[in-house]
């Protein structure tokens, strides 16, 4: 019956918490049969209000709302079957409203708020029931079903939570998902890890495991993990494949942000927060209603700065800190009952000295004096010179050692070697690290420069729903994404010693006075310095397009279904540079003596050398005789490093112009066998079309700007699905329990390895040679997965948990290999349990717990060469550094060094040359490869002949050497590349064993209009590894704990003081690491977590 009436009216209004006057409305009905018994008749989507209605006649409870939160709310229906508690649930999905029992045959709707708001003085004459809200999960891809109710595991955080739990931003959801990582990556990248899935390689062309999707949409490059949430609806963590529905990029899971949207009433909400660091923070909405029940607008948006978390003792400067902004606008349209619209236009922008990598580590490592007995030179020419390239600069230590606060041996570095060995600029005594130490404080770096971070980006949606008939709707998801980012940051974090350049070098490179009688050089890019100098700059300029259309049913039988098609377009280049003083000045030295005159100088503020950048007829070079010279016509860019014309060959640049084109169809289709057994089946089509063009990098190197060498093309047609089963038994000592059982196969696109390094010495007469494939497989996985979900003592505890098994194909991994990233190919297999609990014993007082395990370890066979140990312990075998202009290191016979012998151009180190850069001779049949005599591997000899550059010839066999040593040990491994390790068994990497989490809220009544809440946040995390070869030392990351406690005030009148210790221990931990190339001196980038914030916020709702 319906009920309306002053006392009625008075009682809604306290108990529901509303400062203005209501209308509300009671549906009740005296319909037989027990409160719990399953619905016998369907309810279709209709109307909120008309639902509810039926809701009450079928179920004779009495239902209180107010009438104008159902105000034009559509209810997506409810099948029949379903308990009285899953009906009402299922009627409410996707209205933002819920349901709260006041007794056995009363029920309350009403808009989610936190504990803290309930006015308790009200709560004492009529006590709730101790009850946990689940979430809605509002994904229209899932059908808008409570949490408990989706056959997936799924964490869903409604914005409320978010705020309680501290969980600021992205990064903060591992203390509230099982199974889930997250921490940065190398350059401007980030890896979320879903059950030991994540992105571990680094190359453009490479597709995210995990899908982070904006209400629905997945985007390749977004910032919704380096911007903090604000007016979100909630977060929902999807774990485990969910390719059929979200498409590629999702074989680990998806993490989906569902924004606000506008309601027909008037809200808005100011927040301001004050915090440590400096930190400020200001969070507004607005919601106005334009036409009644027709067009409404959200505007949202938040600002915060604050200082950097790490400190710059060079230049006394905290780093790391963050200004930035985002804003949102939200319009929602109903022109009629059957069209439902929403644009969204959401804007970002930071402006800050972020940092993309906290610091870097390196042990050093020594110079030998003698290999095998046999006393090996310091430096100079000779037999068997130059010990400095026996040592790689860092060797491996763990990261939590003091030695690893060490810096690397500069004399294997080539910057430096370049100007001892082939410029005589510098006099070839002082390292110039040799003096420089690091702080063991993670958050200190020494470093001439402070870091830069520019990003803005916007995304542009509509999503429009057309309900067909009441059976059928139509969805059509357009969206744009436009992304920039600039990004520079000192390229090694440790500062240098001064006085590395001699204006009286020997070699005469100062004949034109580059370096002042001071000892200062001045480079366009990084300015004037008495000392060297290295920076990068990262930048990336990327779009999408994506449209997709579905229609999904509703029917009130047992088989319904979603069908739909997506297209995506996604264009980017992502260019990478460094930066290094001595680098220029190398390359400013230009042709041998004798031939300068025919080139105009480069002199720093006086004339650049722009005729390098000619082309005369088909040779690359203004002079035929510069063609054979290591430093011939070297172009250097005379522009600022916000200005370059990306030409010059002075600085290393690595250049990643990417093209992706996807098409897909895709279904899923639902039956109800009985009306508690689900069958659930889905298959979607893909087809991924990438276009790469090749680009060498040219540092140091004679030519014309950076030529596009080759392009890869490549397509992948895949089909992919999931199979599910759940059974919702109606049990004695449950709510409502729900058991599940699923299989995926999933797709993740393959890509193509950027090229390497184009040597200095071969110019324009040969092309950069692969010394890697140029392409990578694609992943697949088959998951396996059986879990329940349950809902006990009236609501007061949600209990659920599964385990699963994952048999992955091809996942991808990076390493750095001749300055470019080269993505590697492992199989593995995984299998986990997860455990999630929340449970309300008593009205106010709430406990959560998420536990994960997951064992995710490399398949048999798995083997890679280990970039730091490239003999992988054999005895027989010597790493050695490559020839200043070459890129990685290789490895040659010991017995080189036993028995004697004379190196390449009297500098041993020639031998990496011949390692990697094979050339084939002849054609055909008759096709025959120049093998090095030692090695017997290919090898390049000078390709101009020794009659034009001498010396440059194989190394000889000592004759006086036994032939069994000379011949005993065989082929060198990999082409003198290294030995590879057997991984069979390691761990995967960022994949902890065990993580857990834990939290405890109470909320208590202060005064008759004050409430609060103190809440308490733990999580810990198992040790892990950060790189597949799990080497005990130099691999292991420590696990952590964490605590956050929270205390939140709240009063009937919309305030809401809350203040919060985030971090409370102040634990620093290392996240993840990337080792760098081996002409870097094999340093590790760290990366950390935020350290202790603490602070407070004041909001107000209206």
């Amino acid at each position: 019956m319906l009920k309306e009436g002053g006392i009625c009216i008075v009682r809604i209004a306290k108990l529901l918490m509303l400062s203005t006057i209501v209308a509300s409305s009671a549906l009740g009905a005296a319909a037989a049969g027990e409160a719990r018994a399953a619905l016998v008749s369907p309810i279709a989507p209709m109307p909120l209000n008309r639902a509810l209605e039926q809701f009450a006649k079928q179920t004779g409870l009495q239902v209180v709302y107010v009438s104008t939160a159902a105000t034009g709310v559509e209810s997506a229906g409810a099948p029949a079957g379903l308990s009285r508690d899953a009906t009402l649930r299922a009627l409410l999905s996707g209205t933002g409203l819920q349901s709260r029992f006041i007794d056995e045959n009363t029920v309350t709707i009403s808009k989610p708020v936190p504990h803290a708001e309930l006015p308790m003085h009200i709560a004492q004459a009529a006590p709730p029931r101790a009850s946990v809200e689940t979430v809605t999960v509002t994904s229209s891809k899932l059908g808008g079903a409570d949490v408990q109710s989706v056959p997936i595991a799924i964490t869903a955080l409604s914005q409320e939570q978010l705020t309680a739990t501290q969980t600021a931003g992205g990064p903060d959801l591992v203390k509230q998902v099982p199974n889930l990582t997250f921490t940065k990556t190398n350059f401007t990248g980030y890896s979320i890890q879903i059950r030991g899935i994540g992105t571990q390689a680094i190359s453009v062309t490479t597709d995210p495991a995990v899908a982070v999707a904006f209400n629905d949409m997945p985007f390749i490059r977004n910032h919704f993990f380096e911007q903090e949430f604000y007016d979100v609806s909630q977060v929902e963590v999807l774990r485990g494949p969910q390719g059929t529905l979200y498409g590629r990029n999702a074989t680990a899971g998806v993490v989906n942000l569902i924004s606000a949207k506008p309601s027909d009433q008037f809200e808005a909400m100011a927040s301001g927060e004050l915090g440590n660091y400096h930190q400020r923070r200001f969070e507004g909405m607005i919601n106005i209603p334009i036409v009644d029940d027709r067009l409404d607008v959200r505007l949202a948006g938040e600002w915060t700065k604050r200082q950097g978390y790490s400190f710059n003792d060079t230049t006394d400067q905290r780093i790391d800190g963050r200004d930035l902004w985002s804003a949102r606008t939200t319009i929602g349209w109903k022109p009629s009952s059957e069209v439902q619209a929403y644009l969204v236009w959401e804007h970002f922008s930071e402006n800050d000295d972020r940092i993309r990598s906290s610091k870097q580590l390196c042990k050093t490592a020594p110079i030998p004096s003698e290999v095998g007995g046999k006393v090996i030179a310091p430096g100079g020419n000779g037999v068997f010179g130059d010990s400095n390239l026996l040592s790689q600069g860092c060797e491996a230590t763990s990261l939590y050692s003091p030695e690893a606060f060490q810096v690397p041996n500069g004399f294997t570095l080539p910057y430096v070697t370049a100007l001892a060995a082939d410029v005589g600029q510098w006099d070839g005594v002082v390292d110039p690290y040799a003096s420089i130490s690091q702080s063991r404080n993670l958050r200190v770096i020494q470093s001439q420069l402070d870091p830069t971070y520019r990003s803005q980006n916007d995304i542009v949606q509509l999503n429009v729903d057309y309900t067909i008939s009441p059976a059928l709707t139509f969805t059509s998801q357009t969206g744009f994404n436009h992304d920039f980012l600039w990004s520079t940051q000192d390229y090694n974090r440790f500062n240098t010693a001064p006085g590395l350049f001699d204006p009286n070098g020997s070699a005469g490179g100062n004949e034109r006075g580059q370096i002042s009688a001071d000892r200062v050089f001045c480079d366009p890019q990084l300015g004037c310095s008495d000392r060297l100098i290295a920076e990068d700059l990262s930048k990336e300029h990327a779009w999408q397009l994506n449209q997709e259309f579905r229609v999904a049913s509703h029917f009130s039988g047992p088989f319904n279904f979603s069908l739909g098609g997506n297209y995506m377009h996604y264009e980017t280049e992502e260019n990478y540079y460094v930066f290094i003083n001595s680098l220029t000045l190398f390359s400013s030295v230009g042709p041998p003596a004798g031939i300068r005159e025919a080139m105009t100088p480069w002199v720093p503020g006086v004339s650049d050398n722009r005729e390098c950048l000619k082309k005369i007829g088909g040779n690359q070079y203004p002079d035929p005789r510069f063609g054979g010279a290591a430093l011939g016509c070297v172009y250097i860019d005379p522009n600022p490093i916000t200005s370059l014309n990306d030409k010059g060959h002075n600085y290393f640049l690595s250049q990643n112009p990417y093209l992706l084109d996807s098409y897909a169809a895709f279904g899923e289709a639902y039956y109800n066998v009985t009306s508690d057994l689900k069958l659930t089946g889905g298959l979607r089509w893909t087809d991924d079309r990438k276009h790469f063009p090749l680009i060498p990098s040219w540092l140091v190197s004679q030519g014309y700007g950076y030529p596009v060498t080759g392009v890869v093309d490549q397509e992948w047609s895949e089909l992919t699905g999931r199979a599910a089963v759940n059974w919702s038994p109606k049990l004695d000592f449950t709510d409502q329990t729900l058991f599940y059982g699923s299989y995926a196969h999933g797709y993740k696109a393959g890509g193509a390895n950027p090229p390497g390094a184009m040597l200095a010495l071969l110019g324009d007469n040969a092309a950069a040679q692969p010394t890697h494939p140029l392409t990578f497989k694609p992943e697949f996985i088959d998951a396996f997965e059986v879990g329940s979900k349950n809902t006990l003592f009236d609501g007061a505890l949600t209990l659920n948990g599964n385990v699963f098994y994952y048999n992955y194909e091809n996942y991808q991994i990076s390493q750095i290999v001749d300055r470019t990233a080269v993505n590697l190919n492992f199989d593995a297999h995984i299998k986990g349990a997860e455990l999630e609990a929340t449970w309300e014993p008593l009205p106010g007082f709430r406990l959560n717990f998420a536990g994960g395990y997951e064992d995710a370890r490399l398949a048999k066979g798995s083997k890679a060469i280990d970039l730091m140990d490239r003999t992988a312990g054999n005895p027989d075998w010597i790493v050695i550094k490559p020839f200043v202009t070459y890129s990685s290191n290789c490895i040659v016979p010991r017995y080189l060094f036993t028995y004697g012998g004379t190196a390449i151009g009297n500098h041993f180190n020639g031998l990496c040359a011949d390692a990697y850069q094979p050339v084939a001779v002849g054609n055909g049949t008759n096709q025959t490869w120049m093998a090095d005599p030692i090695t017997q591997v290919p090898y390049v000899k000078d390709p101009y002949g020794p009659g034009n550059y001498p010396g440059f010839d194989a190394l000889s066999v000592d004759p006086n050497a036994p032939a069994d040593v000379n011949n005993g040990l065989g082929l060198p491994p990999n082409g003198g590349a290294g030995f590879d390790k057997d991984l069979s068994g390691n761990r995967l990497p960022n994949a902890p064993p065990f993580t857990l989490s834990a939290g405890a809220q109470y909320s208590v009544p202060l005064t008759s209009d004050w409430a609060g809440t103190l809440r308490a946040d733990f999580y810990w995390q198992d040790n892990s590894w950060w790189r597949v070869f799990n080497d005990n030392q130099f691999d292991k990351l420590h696990g952590y704990t964490n605590l956050n406690l929270t205390l939140i005030l709240t009063s009937q009148n919309g305030w809401q003081v809350m203040l919060y210790d985030k971090n409370v221990f102040n634990t620093t931990a290392i996240t993840g690491a990337f080792l760098n190339s081996d002409d870097s001196g094999l340093t590790t980038n760290v990366f950390l977590t935020d350290p202790k914030l603490i602070g407070v916020r004041v909001t107000k709702n209206w």
